[in-house]
């Protein structure tokens, strides 16, 4: 009799068990949420939003930097050589910070799947720049530079590479056809079962063409690297 009563005891207890991970389950898929915590103690936890707090801040910080040395290069090609105050930095972090959270406060609800789907779309547009820089660099001056020269409007490259901005648009636009992801998707993406082959093409063809157009370039090319010299 107390075996009996034992195991009948035993297969209520599991019963209740199971029972209330159904309600919790249930709760769940009714959208209601169970109280998670990140540990027992409240300094723990504490420490851990802070870890996550002071990643996020790493990320971001240079995150801006990168972009603010990307707008000063792009002025430098223009302008030259130039100089840039302590508040000017400031005030291009500021607003490439503010840009940016306004932009992520916006896309909230979907912008993982949105930036994901940005980057990938961006390929489009690295992949003949760097097939037209690795055929120049290897192919055509043969990893011979004149390094100055390259900020310099009026020196040895000139302020525009006609044939490389040429073949450049050409490496962009021949893949729209092939390209397949949310943002846009080509006509010829269906024909080819919904295989994105945009890469292949943006490397292939640019990097011809402009072995192509710009061969001639490598009579002009310096005998050897010209590094920048240290100024006294």
């Amino acid at each position: 009799m107390r075996r009996r009563t034992r195991r009948q005891q035993h297969f209520r207890n599991r019963h209740a068990v199971l029972h209330r991970r159904g309600d919790q389950l249930q709760r769940l898929n009714a959208g209601e949420h169970l109280d998670v915590g990140l540990s027992g103690t409240g300094a723990t936890a504490a420490l851990l939003y802070f870890s996550i707090a002071f990643g996020k801040v790493t990320i971001s910080t240079l995150n801006s930097y990168g972009s603010f040395m990307c707008i000063a290069t792009i002025i430098s090609g223009f302008r030259g050589h130039i100089e840039v105050s302590r508040a000017q930095r400031l005030l291009f972090v500021l607003g490439i910070v503010g840009a940016s959270t306004v932009i992520a406060l916006l896309g909230q609800h979907s912008f993982l799947g949105a930036f994901k789907s940005f980057i990938l779309f961006l390929l489009t547009f690295f992949t003949p720049w760097s097939a037209i820089n690795l055929t120049d660099y290897y192919f055509i001056t043969k990893e011979r530079y004149d390094v100055p020269a390259l900020s310099e409007p009026n020196g040895r490259y000139g302020r525009w590479n006609m044939p490389g901005i040429v073949v450049y648009v050409i490496g962009v636009l021949i893949q729209m056809p092939f390209i397949s992801t949310k943002l846009y998707t080509g006509p010829m993406v269906a024909q080819l079962g919904g295989v994105d082959i945009s890469w292949i093409i943006g490397l292939l063809v640019p990097a011809a063409l402009y072995y192509l157009v710009a061969r001639k370039r490598a009579l002009s090319a310096p005998v050897r690297m010209v590094l920048p010299t240290a100024k006294a």
